[in-house]
């Protein structure tokens, strides 16, 4: 009996409290009507002058680079997609497809 006011009181978990209102949508939405994400872009090449920044060539076209990208003991390279995710890519490796 002394626990019945206590139950009432408890407040409901915070939930999608401190989400965007754009977050939430794209939470509210079901699974199956999400977009899959693209795919990485392939890495071409990988040019690193001594006296200059580096270039990348991501699917055939020059992209300039920080040195911190680059790692040219593996030849790879780290590039961040256009949704945001960062991927490390190796030279000539075919792109893989992005498990949803």
């Amino acid at each position: 009996m002394l626990l019945a006011p206590w139950q009432a009181c408890q407040a409901e978990p915070l939930g999608r409290l401190f989400f965007t209102p754009a977050e939430r949508a794209v939470i509210d939405r079901p699974a199956s009507r999400r977009t899959p994400p693209a795919p990485p872009p392939r890495l071409d090449g990988i040019v690193s002058p001594r006296s200059a920044a580096p270039t990348l060539f991501l699917d055939g076209q020059a992209h300039p680079a920080t040195p911190q990208q680059v790692h040219l003991g593996d030849s790879t390279a780290d590039v961040r997609s256009p949704d945001g995710r960062l991927h490390r890519l190796r030279v000539g490796d075919p792109p893989r497809a992005v498990a949803p």
